[in-house]
């Protein structure tokens, strides 16, 4: 009987598999996304166990093989189904512009540890991004070595850069004030809010009018905006209620009279749609420091300026946690240090001055353990 034309193959997403049994071990190997290659691989195969017992070698075609783009075909048509769209297409961008240029149409078995030192290297980007654009990578990887494309997950051996947290450079009160006195009237509710709650753009973006109760003082942060796609947000500290200082309540009073009827949104633009990044930055905001003579940053530093301003008035900082909505305590102090003041930092002042000379040196003078 003749043998059926697929046998030994299957088909997983773009991809032929050959699989089979040998000496009770299965074996299964990544072919290509065209059905004649892998036929003929697959006979090559075929033919090896036949007279070796095992497949003798990976290069059945003469070309290596499986190529890096199909294999990530694949694994993008898996992962778009478990991994959050914002992210998927962070990853679809790291791909497109900088992995497949490079590796797309080179034997995934054939890529090596040096390859991909070579490529960071190459690349004219932070550290950061950087490290973001291997990540996909690392991932079909991952992937490839489970399924038995490549022997060995090469991307083990590669080290992230090391990379430097997000600079930190908020306004001054005073900075704040030319900004509210200089930025278009449409726009200052917006930016006292900005100021003075913390919240992240795409958080205020999508702040709806059920979510503000003025009465409680108080706002509820259960939904953001990334690339256009409301959802939950980050992390279970961003679902949060935030508390409403009196500049905030006036604030949002006079917005929500002024969009009435007109949307859920608080926030909307001059044309009555909802608020994005780009025309907030490009049409609001670098026209704002620019008449008000403020030196640039982005947007987010409204986020890191509340955050150093309430830190640096003395606020506590499990509220400032809250209010920002990190995960942790150990955020405010990494990213905010330096404007917690001194009287109220772990630095042994409260230890001298509370119990030193109380402990130690009870019968000595207190001015002379000061000038020691």
């Amino acid at each position: 009987m003749a043998r059926k034309k697929n046998h030994h193959l299957r088909k997983i997403g773009d991809i032929w598999y050959f699989e089979k049994m040998v000496k009770g071990k299965r074996i299964k190997k990544g072919l290509s996304t065209s059905l004649a290659d892998a036929i003929k691989i697959r006979d090559q195969y075929l033919k090896e166990i036949l007279v070796y017992g095992d497949i003798q070698r990976n290069d059945v075609n003469g070309d290596g093989g499986l190529r890096f783009g199909e294999f990530a075909q694949t694994w993008s048509n898996i992962k778009e189904k478990e991994t959050k769209e914002s992210k998927m297409r962070d990853y679809r961008s790291s791909m497109n512009l900088h992995v497949l240029p490079k590796f797309g149409n080179k034997p995934i078995r054939e890529i090596s540890y040096l390859d991909v030192e070579e490529f960071k290297a190459g690349l004219n980007r932070s550290a950061k991004r950087i490290n973001n654009i291997l990540v996909p990578m690392r991932s079909v990887f991952n992937m490839a070595s489970k399924d038995g494309v490549v022997g060995e997950n090469i991307m083990l051996k590669v080290d992230n850069l090391r990379s430097d947290p997000p600079m930190i450079d908020p306004l001054t009160p005073d900075e704040v004030k030319k900004v509210l006195e200089t930025c278009h009237p449409h726009y200052r509710e917006f930016f006292i809010t900005a100021f003075f709650t913390g919240m992240r753009f795409g958080e205020m973006a999508v702040l709806k009018k059920k979510n503000v109760n003025l009465e409680r003082k108080i706002v509820r942060i259960c939904e953001t905006r990334v690339y256009g796609v409301e959802k939950r947000p980050k992390t279970k500290k961003s679902n949060r209620e935030i508390d409403l200082l009196p500049p905030v309540i006036g604030a949002l009073r006079r917005q929500i009279e002024k969009t009435d009827g007109r949307s859920e949104y608080v926030f909307l633009d001059l044309s009555g749609k909802p608020l994005t990044p780009d025309h907030v930055r490009k049409v609001v905001w670098e026209p704002c420091l620019k008449n008000a003579g403020i030196k640039y940053r982005p947007p987010m530093q409204t986020r890191h300026t509340f955050a150093t301003i309430m830190i640096d008035a003395g606020e506590d900082l499990g509220w400032v946690q809250r209010m920002l909505g990190h995960s942790s305590l150990q955020m405010i102090y990494t990213r905010y240090y330096s404007w917690i003041k001194k009287d109220t930092r772990n630095d042994g002042a409260a230890f001298m001055r509370n119990s030193y000379g109380r402990v130690f040196d009870s019968g000595r003078d207190s001015t002379e353990l000061e000038t020691e």
